[in-house]
């Protein structure tokens, strides 16, 4: 099982990186994650917009996180390597955490704090989304047939009809963080840019196939 995981060393160590952080700080420096580790929507905390990339709200949220994070980070290393991998990690934290807090904290009149992990991650599950959306690697020489493309139109639909639900889930961040692969893109190679933009097209033509294919299952 370890060899599995370490095939894809920088998804394998962020994820340990993640495992080990919430317990370390919530158990010897508490005191520290109101002052560093939370964005408040509407404030200009850029030490917080950062660390809170890394951090999460409970157990349970730093669980069902590195899940998506092992499927979904494995995937993006596979098309893109490392220093990529981290680039849209990182520009996914930021963007996800600013976008928050500008929506929520200058239109919306919210002030609920945001940890941003999540909004990371769902930077990563875009971009799994658009650049391997039927494979999966289950080994640096193996692709197997995968519907990656599922997972990540599931993780959007759930946040777009979730936005105003109150839920504790930091629905505007994840969507943040799904945008922000087109942000990113402009920092790649021409190459790249236009797989992402192909990838886009293909995926949205899709999806809207398949809403009016269940739409007419429905009415029918």
């Amino acid at each position: 099982m370890s060899s599995f995981l370490w095939q894809y060393p920088v998804t394998a160590g962020f994820a340990l990186f993640l495992f080990l952080l919430y317990p370390i700080v919530s158990i010897f420096f508490p005191s520290s994650i109101v002052k560093y580790f939370l964005a408040v929507p509407g404030q200009f905390e850029p030490v917080n917009w950062i660390l809170c990339t890394f951090f999460h709200g409970s157990f349970e949220h730093l669980l069902s996180n590195l899940i998506f994070l092992l499927v979904l980070g494995r995937v993006v290393e596979e098309r893109l390597g490392a220093s990529k991998w981290l680039l849209f990690y990182f520009m996914a934290g930021l963007i996800s955490v600013i976008g928050d807090s500008f929506v929520r904290g200058f239109i919306l009149g919210d002030r609920t704090p945001i940890v941003g992990a999540s909004g990371a991650i769902s930077g990563l599950g875009a971009v799994a989304t658009l650049l391997s959306p039927f494979r999966f690697p289950l080994s640096r020489q193996k692709l197997i047939p995968f519907p990656v493309f599922l997972i990540g139109w599931l993780m959007i639909y759930s946040d777009f009809t979730n936005l105003f639900v109150k839920d504790n889930v930091a629905h505007w961040a994840h969507l943040g963080g799904f945008f922000s692969v087109f942000l990113t893109a402009y920092l790649l190679g021409e190459e790249e840019r236009k797989s992402i933009r192909t990838a886009f097209l293909l995926n949205f033509s899709f999806f809207t196939l398949t809403l009016v294919l269940l739409f007419f299952i429905n009415n029918r």
